[in-house]
C-alpha cells in the first residue's frame, strides 16, 4: 500500500510508501481518476510496479438507481411538471444523473421533453413537459465514479 504523490501526464502515478517513492507506477484501467493523496494498492510484477486501484475511504455509495414519476399537468398545454428525488443514501460528492422515460408517449401525444435539474449529493429534480394530461415515469441512474 502507498499514497499517490503525483499523477503523471503519461498515465502513470508516483506512489510514496514508508518514505520511499516509486516513480511511474502503471495503473490498471479500473482506477479511473487517480488523484494525489489516494491510498492505493501496488503489486510488483515482472515489468515493475503497477497499481491495482484505490481503497475506499468512506461508505458513501458510488452508484444508485431508481424511478420517479412526474405528476399530470391537469391540462394539455405542455406545462412543465417536476418531482424531487432524494437519494436513499447521500453521495460524498455531486453525482452525474441520467434519466430516460419508462412510460411511453401515447397515441394522442406528440411531445415529450424532460430534464434533470438541481443535482446535489442528496438528490435532484426530475422535470417533464408533454402535451397530454398524464403522468410520466422515468428510470434514473446516478454515479460519482
Amino acid at each position: 500500500m502507498g499514497t499517490v504523490s503525483a499523477v503523471n501526464s503519461n498515465g502513470t502515478i508516483d506512489v510514496t510508501r514508508n518514505g520511499d517513492t516509486f516513480a511511474s507506477v502503471r495503473v490498471l484501467s479500473g482506477y479511473l481518476k487517480p488523484a494525489v493523496n489516494d491510498t492505493v494498492l501496488m503489486i510488483k510484477g515482472r515489468g515493475g510496479w503497477f497499481c491495482v486501484g484505490k481503497f475506499r475511504t468512506d461508505s458513501a455509495p458510488i452508484i444508485q438507481r431508481g424511478s420517479a414519476t412526474t405528476p399530470a399537468t391537469g391540462d394539455t398545454s405542455g406545462t412543465w411538471t417536476a418531482v424531487s428525488v432524494t437519494f436513499a443514501v447521500p453521495f460524498s460528492s455531486t453525482p452525474t444523473v441520467v434519466a430516460t422515460p419508462i412510460s411511453g408517449v401515447g397515441s394522442g401525444s406528440t411531445e415529450l421533453n424532460w430534464s434533470v435539474d438541481n443535482v446535489t449529493a442528496t438528490g435532484f429534480d426530475m422535470r417533464c413537459r408533454r402535451n397530454t394530461n398524464s403522468v410520466t415515469t422515468f428510470g434514473w441512474i446516478a454515479t460519482n465514479i
